[in-house]
């Protein structure tokens, strides 16, 4: 049996897996169920890892209007907290949280469209959402693939990404002999770099 690991990248796998099996947001269950769909006969479940970010909590000042919008107050807030704590909750599971960031503000595609074409020329508060990005998950990513290819903790990883910055990670870990399969989303096409630097692709069944 080769122990195996799946490392589960949140922002990429979510919304590929909500469309997939038609919910609006997967529960904790669900993404654990649909993670361990991928392993085979020969497969033993060694850990999974999920990464993701806690909610925004700040309060932000629109630049047009000078609102302030609380993020703690929305009810996505709570939702998401309580996903992650289910997360966390569940068997063989590890989570790695990196940090939810604002980047500043961004201008929607609507009004740029309606600017271009000249259908409408002030700004409304509106026209303006916060940028969001999330910092340390891809680092976290990385390291947990270097730590169990060098430790020889696994016979395999499945990552459950589509980023191409996760390349030099997975050619490290075969370089030290641990195999690197991708997970498939049917609703999510992979990179054909990522599949050139991989072992394989593992299909997610559920």
């Amino acid at each position: 049996m080769k122990k195996t690991a799946l490392l589960i990248d949140a922002g990429w796998f979510l919304k590929g897996l909500a469309d997939q099996i038609s919910v609006k947001w997967p529960s904790a269950k669900q993404v654990c169920t649909s993670a361990k769909s991928t392993l085979l006969e020969t497969e033993d479940l060694y850990r999974i890892f999920y990464y993701d970010c806690r909610p925004f909590d700040g309060i932000v000042t629109n630049p047009i209007s000078g609102a302030s919008d609380d993020f703690t107050k929305k009810p996505a807030f709570a939702g998401r907290n309580k996903f992650l704590d289910a997360m966390e909750q569940e068997e063989f599971v590890a989570l790695r949280l990196g940090e939810l960031k604002m980047q500043g503000w961004d201008i929607r595609p609507t009004f740029k469209n309606s600017l271009q074409s000249g259908a409408v020329s002030k700004m409304t508060e509106d026209d303006m959402h916060p940028n969001f990005k999330q910092k340390g998950v891809d680092m976290k990513i990385g390291i947990d693939v270097a730590s169990l290819a060098f430790k020889r903790i696994v016979d395999r990883i499945v990552l459950f990404s589509n980023d191409a910055d996760m390349i030099p990670a997975i050619k490290l870990a075969r370089r030290e002999g641990v195999q690197i399969f991708l997970a498939q989303l049917t609703t999510r096409p992979l990179s054909k770099q990522l599949i050139a630097h991989s072992d394989g692709i593992q299909k997610i069944t559920m």
